[in-house]
């Protein structure tokens, strides 16, 4: 993973977020290959191996949704996460599951950073895509992402409500049909299978003068 990419991610335990420590073992250039992540508060390590970070076992992982021949890679997967999201250049989203597939091409697409969640499929880590492994939930700052696109089943409702917290006002989550949505974030479209919702941003008084 890109060192960049790694800034940018916190342990996953309930507790203050502060940035984790990196002991790198094996590196190319800015691409940490192997290594530990280890959390100053806790103590909690996390294995990147590969070039990927895991924060849970490969037991611990939800189980892949299973990937039929008529729909294991849609040509307008890429696009349609972006029109999602509402990514621009610049920005940073973390796409998740099914949706983890398209991250280097919306990376290309749009020009911004990407973070592949429990992809299916290999995904080549780059300075603007990087491979993370967890059981639904994410590992991000609260506020620093503008999109997250959960393309898994079984999250739950507190789980939800924890990944929306990583979202920046504005920013926007996507989500199977049947997933609750979140209390920080109001719902904006929905279809049979994804809805897409975006965080409220804070309330502003207003004095009359």
């Amino acid at each position: 993973m890109f060192i960049e990419l790694l800034d940018g991610l916190r342990c996953t335990s309930d507790h203050p977020q502060i940035p984790l420590v990196a002991a790198i073992a094996q590196r190319d250039g800015r691409m940490v290959t192997e290594g530990v992540l280890g959390c100053p508060t806790c103590r909690r390590e996390y294995q990147i191996s590969g070039g990927a970070v895991a924060f849970d076992s490969r037991e611990e992982l939800p189980a892949n949704r299973p990937v039929r021949t008529d729909d294991a890679y849609d040509p307008d997967g890429a696009m349609r996460a972006g029109a999602f999201l509402a990514a621009s250049d610049g920005a940073t989203v973390a796409l998740v599951g099914e949706w983890a597939r398209y991250a280097a091409e919306l990376a290309e697409l749009i020009a911004l950073r990407v973070y592949a969640v429990n992809p299916a499929i290999p995904i080549e880590d780059t300075e603007r895509v990087g491979t993370l492994h967890l059981a639904h939930k994410l590992a991000f700052a609260d506020s620093s992402l503008r999109g997250v696109a959960i393309g898994e089943a079984g999250w739950s409702a507190r789980e939800l409500e924890a990944a929306a917290r990583s979202l920046a006002p504005s920013g926007r989550m996507v989500a199977p049909a049947d997933a609750t949505v979140p209390s920080a974030v109001a719902e904006i479209a929905r279809d049979e299978r994804f809805w897409v919702a975006e965080k409220r941003g804070p309330l502003v008084t207003l004095h009359r003068r």
